[in-house]
């Protein structure tokens, strides 16, 4: 499609910058003048200005807009995303095929269309990445942004490593060395975090004594004789030897192991890492893994301007200013988790919730359901769901709602983004996503009666899944 001008319209998480980042160097290198805009979501009033700015303009939508397609029909909109469409939400109970609706927008890219998985075989990024490359074979060296994407939304978390789509990706790259792939550590910080802080921190898989014990993971360093300070500098894990290494993660497999883990628990400690040679060593812009937490930080702090400014190579004082922020959004991540510690978490049938009222920012609260549900500490088998009041650009307070699952759970005939979309829309509000991680936006004081319809959906899921 030819155009003078363009408009990139992108989520705010690590995902959707990468996109926006994939999207805006390509229509750079083609030297189409355009702007780029980030939104929490998708609503009326953003759908409504939309239109209006496609009528002057080409608008592409990444990593958001599959669910409001036919709100753009007939307009100049290139949709590319990897969340379920509205009618394949209503069609969830059915095989993933190509489907033609009547109101095709312009270009509408998305994976369930070819009978790939959203949520795990490429991300708003990688379909970004596959029109870009499409447009100008130079666009392959932005292959590190799908790999970012894909590592920012999880979708390596069933099999500890990239699969489908995302995989060929990580191999181009491989071939370009723009990426380097090894079989790792898991744990988040490798690069930034020291060694002691690394075990602390770590919560996919939980350690038994350790995780949350910074007492406890010292001495366990102590014990293996592992040396944690050179001079007067923490040792990171990317500095220790192959040695080292398995000496440490034999270590935590049996702890894991005499404390009640399974052998799953223990598989989960490694899988592939995915590294940026080109990256300065310490850097979090260095492993995927970091690189998305620090575009997480940007845009869960309302500043995912200067995510995009640093996927599009600025290692200046914007990434000292995105360094920062990584701090505030650790910090941020802590307090919620203590917070939701505190309170407790309530089941209720088929699932199970917390509330954090105004306590926690909305724009984490996805990150913290995700990290509590892998961190042992609450039932795997059951979905979780988090609630958390949201303001919104209007002044308007909405409830924000994130829910996630296992791909065990999905096994069994769970889809949160069909259930959310659902219960949402019962109550007032608006729902969607993946069927292992979703979200919904609900008016002041339905959450009740939304818990009620979500849990009702669930059960209902799984009894048809099982008579089948």
């Amino acid at each position: 499609m030819d155009c003078d001008r363009a408009i990139v319209v992108s989520h705010i998480d690590a995902d959707g910058i990468s996109a926006a980042s994939v999207a805006s160097s390509a229509l750079a290198n083609a030297e189409i003048e355009h702007e780029v805009i980030f939104l929490k979501k998708l609503d009326d009033a953003a759908i409504e200005d939309l239109k209006k700015r496609s009528e002057k303009a080409l608008v592409w939508l990444t990593d958001l807009g599959s669910a409001f397609a036919s709100r753009f029909a007939g307009l100049n909109v290139v949709i590319t995303d990897h969340h379920q469409t509205a009618s394949q939400l209503q069609e969830c109970g059915k095989p993933a095929q190509r489907t033609i609706f009547s109101y095709d927008t312009s270009l509408h890219l998305n994976p369930f269309f070819y009978g790939f998985a959203g949520a795990r075989d490429i991300s708003g990024a990688g379909l970004a990445f596959l029109v870009a490359y499409e447009m100008d074979e130079r666009n392959r060296s932005l292959v590190h942004l799908p790999v970012i994407g894909a590592i920012g939304d999880i979708q390596d978390l069933e099999t500890r490593k990239l699969v489908g789509l995302n995989a060929k990706f990580v191999e181009l790259g491989v071939r370009l060395g723009i990426i380097r792939r090894t079989r790792d550590l898991r744990f988040f910080g490798t690069e930034t975090r020291s060694l002691q802080k690394l075990l602390e921190f770590a919560s996919d898989p939980y350690l038994p004594g350790i995780s949350n014990n910074p007492v406890a993971s010292e001495e366990f360093l102590r014990r293996l004789k592992i040396e944690t300070m050179r001079g007067d500098s923490p040792v990171h894990w990317s500095e220790l030897s192959d040695k080292e290494k398995h000496r440490i993660i034999s270590e935590l497999s049996r702890v894991i192991l005499e404390n009640g883990g399974s052998e799953k628990d223990v598989e989960r400690l490694t899988g592939e890492v995915y590294i940026f040679p080109s990256e300065q060593k310490g850097s979090p812009t260095r492993e995927a893994r970091e690189f998305a937490t620090l575009l997480n930080s940007c845009g869960r702090n309302d500043m995912p301007e200067l995510g995009l400014d640093i996927c599009k190579g600025d290692r200046g004082e914007k990434l000292s200013q995105a360094f920062e922020l990584l701090k505030e959004h650790r910090e941020n991540l802590s307090n919620a988790l203590m917070f939701v510690r505190d309170m407790g978490i309530t089941s209720v049938g088929a699932i199970q919730y917390f509330h954090c009222a105004d306590q926690v920012k909305d724009t984490i609260l996805g990150a913290i359901v995700g990290i509590l549900l892998n961190s042992g500490e609450v039932d795997r088998d059951k979905p979780l769901v988090g609630f958390a009041i949201s303001r919104e650009v209007n002044g308007d307070y909405k409830i924000k709602a994130s829910v996630r699952t296992t791909y065990d759970n999905v096994s069994k005939g769970v889809n949160l983004a069909a259930a959310m979309r659902k219960a949402a829309s019962a109550v007032g509000g608006i729902g969607g996503g993946h069927n292992i991680a979703a979200g919904a936006t609900l008016p002041l004081s339905t959450e009740e009666e939304f818990l009620r319809i979500l849990e009702n959906e669930i059960r209902s899921q799984l009894e048809r899944q099982a008579s089948t």
